[in-house]
């Protein structure tokens, strides 16, 4: 069995047999000596990793070979080695389209993680747009020396042939990982909440997997940024098709620029992801390292970049700039996601617009329990959808119950009977406060409702905000008509 389960073969290798004739009589072949490689960089990673590829050179006739059916469709992982003979192939073509057909039937999809289980080693100089449809968008890897025609790279332990094949390797190991993380067996949750992890430098990969490996654990998907999509227009449409289903993006940006973005002169992926991102209205947070000197860094194009980035040059409102150290930074995001999530909780639940339906949280200690109970009687005889919350103990407790009520209404009344009672109120007062901003509902209206005994509204600390209004009904043992009548005036008013 293969290293990825469900699968006799992790890799199938496409390719024409023309591209693996040898140039002398006693040379090996260019397919056979990538073949090798390839499974000897493999091979480092684990022993179970098996790659079928079409060694005895057999019969390709106008029928598919059964044999070649069998081994695909057994097989996690096409590599197609695209050579400009290879597209003009009506064999190699079959294969590639039997793969498509079969993985997108299969219940992993055609794409695990953020990757194509399609692989695109280019062995010319193709653009893009010339390239067979299957193979638009899958993960590209430049096997050739970048000339107009582009003749295949001298294969080589280094070089760029050696680099390359370090690239495909790692990004090979990155859809095994992914096969694992999110197994055929298991669909991904389409209405979970989404961080995109954008691409990071080489010295900060170990970082951004293990923030992987920990938001998934916490139950968030995960999309990654991946330059292996090499062509600058598909990069483009690939990473803003990420940012779209994504709910917050993160950028680690550290020292170095990163990768150049093939067809581009000097453009970065790494750049060129938080250009993408700032013009989406995906919210993103960026993150610079404690020590990170922005005046030391050798590139100008990166140093200009990073210096308005600090500068909030390019930051848009929904754009959260940090600098922390490293050790901080997994609970930065989770906290991010979190203000995200409860900000989406209030789109969700509170619509008033296209409803009709206003819903008024009503907030009472235990002991002042009676007046609140009468007082939400006669709210709900005058139609308003009331969330009754009878709170005992220590106002800190269950602040997460009192964060959810708050999302859902969009008014708010504190009950302040008891005297003794006066902290409590201010508390909750103020958490419901920093709950509003944080959410930017700043236009709420929240009402501290006075029963008896007499109090002198000065003595209420958060009196003082434009956010709160007194209802001061503390003369008197009933409730006074006159001043209900104004609450539910105030209550019913327009709500943002």
């Amino acid at each position: 069995m293969a290293l990825i389960p469900g699968y006799e073969y992790d890799i199938f290798i496409s390719y024409v047999h023309a591209d693996n004739e040898s140039e002398t009589e006693s040379g090996e072949g260019w397919v056979n000596q990538f073949y090798k490689y390839l499974d000897t960089k493999l091979n480092k990673h684990s022993e179970e990793i098996k790659v079928w590829w079409d060694s005895k050179n057999l019969d390709r006739s106008e029928v598919f070979d059964n044999s070649i059916e069998d081994a695909i469709s057994k097989s996690a992982i096409i590599i197609c080695l695209h050579s400009r003979r290879y597209s003009q192939s009506e064999y190699c073509m079959k294969e590639l389209d039997f793969f498509h057909q079969k993985a997108q039937q299969e219940e992993a999809g055609l794409v695990v993680g953020n990757r194509s289980r399609i692989v695109n080693v280019l062995l010319s100089n193709i653009h893009y747009s010339e390239w067979p449809d299957k193979l638009q968008g899958a993960s590209g890897f430049p096997f050739h020396d970048g000339g107009d025609y582009g003749d295949p790279l001298k294969v080589s332990s280094d070089g760029p042939f050696g680099d390359q094949m370090k690239e495909l390797r790692n990004a090979l190991v990155h859809i095994f990982n992914d096969f694992e993380e999110a197994p055929i067996n298991q669909k991904k949750n389409k209405d979970a909440f989404t961080i995109h992890l954008a691409e990071v430098n080489d010295s900060l990969l170990d970082r951004r997997d293990g923030i992987i490996a920990q938001l998934t654990a916490e139950g968030y998907e995960v999309s990654v940024g991946d330059p292996s999509i090499s062509e600058v227009n598909i990069h483009q449409t690939k990473t803003e098709e990420a940012f779209q289903t994504a709910q917050l993006a993160v950028h680690l940006l550290g020292e170095f620029p990163g990768k150049k973005i093939i067809g581009e002169t000097e453009s970065r992926y790494i750049q060129k992801e938080v250009e993408i991102g700032l013009e989406s209205t995906t919210p993103q947070f960026i993150w610079f390292p404690t020590g990170l000197e922005i005046k030391s860094i050798e590139n100008e194009a990166y140093k200009t970049f990073l210096q308005d980035i600090e500068a909030g040059n390019r930051s848009a409102k929904s754009t959260e700039f940090i600098r922390s150290n490293e050790a901080e930074l997994l609970n930065m995001i989770l906290d991010a996601a979190d203000r995200l999530k409860r900000k989406e909780l209030v789109e969700i639940k509170q619509d008033v617009s296209e409803t009709g339906e206003l819903k008024v949280l009503l907030d009472t200690h235990i002991d002042d329990y009676l007046y609140a109970f009468n007082l939400k009687k006669s709210l709900v005889n005058n139609d308003i959808k009331l969330i009754f919350n009878p709170e005992d103990g220590d106002p800190q407790e269950n602040i997460e119950i009192l964060y959810e009520n708050i999302s859902e209404a969009q008014k708010y009344i504190f009950l302040y009977g008891n005297e003794e009672n006066n902290e409590w109120v201010d508390v909750r007062v103020k958490n419901t406060m920093k709950k509003l901003v944080e959410d930017d509902r700043y236009n709420q209206n929240i009402f501290i409702y006075l029963t008896p005994p007499q109090k002198e509204t000065t003595d209420i600390k958060v009196a003082q905000s434009p956010m709160v209004k007194i209802v001061d009904n503390s003369g008197a043992e009933t409730i006074d008509p006159i001043l209900f009548d104004q609450l539910l005036t105030d209550l019913k008013a327009h709500v943002e």
